[in-house]
C-alpha cells in the first residue's frame, strides 16, 4: 500500500507515511478513509512523511490534490499539514510549495519541510 496513517487522538496528530506515489483515485480513497475514521476530528494536525517516495508530482497532480483539499477544507477543519520530503528532492519540494500557494486561505495550512524534526 502506498499510503498508511496513524491517528493519535490524544495529541490531535495524524501521521501519514507514503512509500510510493499513488494515483489520484488511490489518494482520494485513502483520504476518505482517513476522514471517516472514528478517531479523526477536524482540525487535527497532519504530518505526511514522503521521504520514502522520491517521485516528483506533476503540476496537474498538485492542482488536482489542492482542489480536493480546498473542497474538503471544512471536513479537515482549520489544520496544519506538514509534508516532509527527502532534502535532496528539490523538485518535489518545489511542487509542495506550489501546493502551499494553491491551498492558501482554505483553512488548511500546507507546508513543506526537509526534516521530520
Amino acid at each position: 500500500m502506498a499510503l498508511t496513517f496513524e491517528i493519535d487522538p490524544q495529541s490531535g496528530l495524524i501521521a501519514i507515511t507514503r512509500s510510493h506515489n499513488p494515483t489520484f483515485d488511490e489518494w482520494r480513497m485513502f483520504m476518505e478513509e482517513l476522514l471517516t475514521d472514528l478517531q479523526f476530528r477536524p482540525g487535527f494536525a497532519i504530518v505526511e512523511d514522503r521521504r520514502g517516495d522520491r517521485t516528483v508530482p506533476s503540476r496537474n497532480d498538485v492542482e488536482i490534490a489542492a482542489a480536493w483539499i480546498r473542497t474538503n477544507a471544512t471536513r479537515l477543519g482549520q489544520s496544519r499539514w506538514a509534508v516532509v520530503l527527502d532534502p535532496t528532492s528539490l523538485a518535489a519540494f518545489g511542487m509542495v510549495r506550489v501546493g502551499e500557494f494553491l491551498t492558501d486561505r482554505s483553512g488548511v495550512s500546507l507546508r513543506g519541510f526537509t526534516s521530520i524534526e
